[in-house]
C-alpha cells in the first residue's frame, strides 16, 4: 500500500529535529515544522533559509567558521565525494546555551540527486559532558588535596606521636595509653585518605603482574592494625593483578572482620571453583581441601578450574537485606569511615572483577571476588 505525500511530511513535521531537504544546487526544497518554528524563533526571513532560499550560499556568507565548514561538507556529499557529513556546533541564545549537531545524507529519488540536512539538539549531551568535566576537575583538586595538603601535615602529627611515646619521661602504656590512643586516631585518619585517594583516582586497571595471594594477603596484613585476629591463606593461588590495588582490597576486607567479626577473628583465604565448570582465563589448580581431606598418600592429584578467590572471617556475618548496602560509599553501623567496604567492590570494578557477600561456613561474612584471570597454584 503507497502512502500519500501528506503521511510522509506528518511524520517529518512530527520529528523535533530541524530537516531540510536540498537540491543538487543546495536549494532548499522543503523544510519540516521544526525548521521553520526555529527560523521564526530566529527571526529569519525565507531568503535566509526559506524554501527557495539556497542554503550552502547562506553558509558561505557567513563569517562563522562552522557555516562555511558545513557548506564544504555538504557540497562534498552532493557531489558523492563522501558518504555523509556531520558537525557539532554552538548556537546560544539570550536566555541559554544550546548546541546542535547538524547531519548531511545523501539520497536519489526519481532520478534527481538531494541531500537531506538534519540539525539535532545536543545541548543536554553537551552540559552533561561539561559537567563530567568539571567533576574531573574537582576530583582532581579534591585527589591533590588530599595526597599534599591534608597527608603532610598529618605525616608530621604521626611523627610527633611516635616521639611522644617513645619519650622516657612521659611513656604510656603503648595498648591503652593517651598518646597511643592519639597516634591510632592518626593513622585512622591516614587509612581514610588512602582509601579516598583510590576512590577518587582509580577509574581501571590498564596493567597487571603475577601476584602470589599469600604475598598479597601478607602486605595487606602488615599494614593494618589486626590485634588478636589471624589469618590463614588455605590456597596459594598466582593472580594477575594490581598488587598495590589488590593490597587495598585485602587491608579493607581485614578491617571489616576486625571491627565487626569479635575480639579475634579468624579470617580465612581460598580459591574459589569456576562455576560451571573450566573459565578460560584460568589454569586448573590444586583443590587443597580436597587434599586435606583424602590425606596426602592417597591424593590422586585431581585439578579443579579456580576463577577467583574468597576471603571469609568466623563473626557473626552480614544480613542478607545488608549485602549490597555495605558495598555503597558512606554506609556504616559502626565507627568506620563507610569507604571499607566501597572501596573493595571498586579495585574489583577497576580489574574487570565481580565481588559479592555471602554466608561463611562457620556463619560469618564471606566475600567472593569471581572474575580473576588465575595462572595457576
Amino acid at each position: 500500500m503507497r502512502r500519500s505525500d501528506s503521511f510522509v511530511v506528518a511524520g517529518f513535521d512530527a520529528l523535533p529535529a530541524r530537516i531540510a531537504i536540498l537540491d543538487d544546487a543546495g536549494d532548499i526544497v522543503y523544510t519540516n515544522e521544526s525548521w521553520h518554528s526555529f527560523g521564526d524563533a530566529r527571526g529569519l526571513s525565507e531568503d535566509t533559509g526559506g524554501v527557495g532560499s539556497n542554503y550552502l550560499a547562506v553558509c558561505e556568507a557567513s563569517d562563522d567558521p562552522d557555516a562555511t565548514a558545513t557548506a564544504r561538507g555538504i557540497r562534498a556529499v552532493a557531489a558523492g565525494e563522501r558518504d555523509t557529513f556531520s558537525l557539532e556546533y554552538p548556537c546560544h541564545g539570550p536566555d541559554e546555551d544550546g548546541w546542535y549537531m547538524m547531519q548531511a545524507t545523501p539520497y536519489e529519488h526519481d532520478d534527481e540527486a538531494y541531500v537531506l540536512v538534519m540539525h539535532i539538539d545536543i545541548t543536554e549531551r553537551r552540559l552533561l559532558e561539561q559537567r563530567t568535566r568539571d567533576q574531573a576537575d574537582r576530583m582532581e583538586s579534591f585527589a591533590k588535596l588530599l595526597s599534599h595538603d591534608l597527608r603532610n601535615p598529618l605525616s608530621v602529627a604521626l611523627a610527633h606521636a611516635e616521639m611522644l611515646e617513645l619519650d622516657d619521661d612521659a611513656a604510656l602504656d603503648a595498648d591503652d595509653g593517651e598518646r597511643s590512643a592519639l597516634r591510632s586516631s592518626l593513622e585512622r585518619m591516614e587509612a581514610i585518605i588512602d582509601d579516598a585517594l583510590v576512590l577518587v583516582t582509580v577509574d581501571e586497571v590498564e596493567e597487571t603482574d603475577p601476584l602470589s595471594l599469600a604475598t598479597a594477603v601478607e602486605t595487606a596484613w602488615a599494614n593494618v592494625r589486626t590485634g588478636a585476629a589471624t589469618v590463614s591463606v588455605r590456597d596459594d593461588i598466582v593472580i594477575r593483578a594490581n598488587a598495590s590495588l589488590v593490597s587495598h582490597l585485602f587491608e579493607n576486607l581485614f578491617r571489616n572482620a576486625v571491627e565487626h567479626a569479635g575480639d579475634a577473628p579468624c579470617i580465612e583465604i581460598g580459591a574459589l571453583e569456576a562455576v560451571g565448570g573450566a573459565d578460560e582465563r584460568s589454569e586448573p589448580a590444586v583443590d587443597e581441601a580436597r587434599r586435606e581431606d583424602a590425606g596426602d598418600a592417597d591424593w590422586a592429584g585431581e585439578a579443579v578450574a579456580v576463577d577467583g578467590f574468597y576471603v571469609e572471617d568466623d563473626g557473626p556475618g552480614i544480613p542478607a537485606t545488608q549485602r549490597e548496602q555495605v558495598f555503597e560509599s558512606g554506609y556504616s553501623n559502626a565507627d568506620g569511615s563507610g569507604f571499607g567496604l566501597a572501596i573493595v567492590r571498586h579495585v574489583a570494578d577497576a580489574h574487570g572483577w565481580s565481588v559479592s557477600v555471602t554466608t561463611g561456613r562457620d556463619g560469618g561474612a564471606r566475600f567472593d571476588v569471581r572474575g580473576v584471570s588465575v595462572l595457576g597454584s
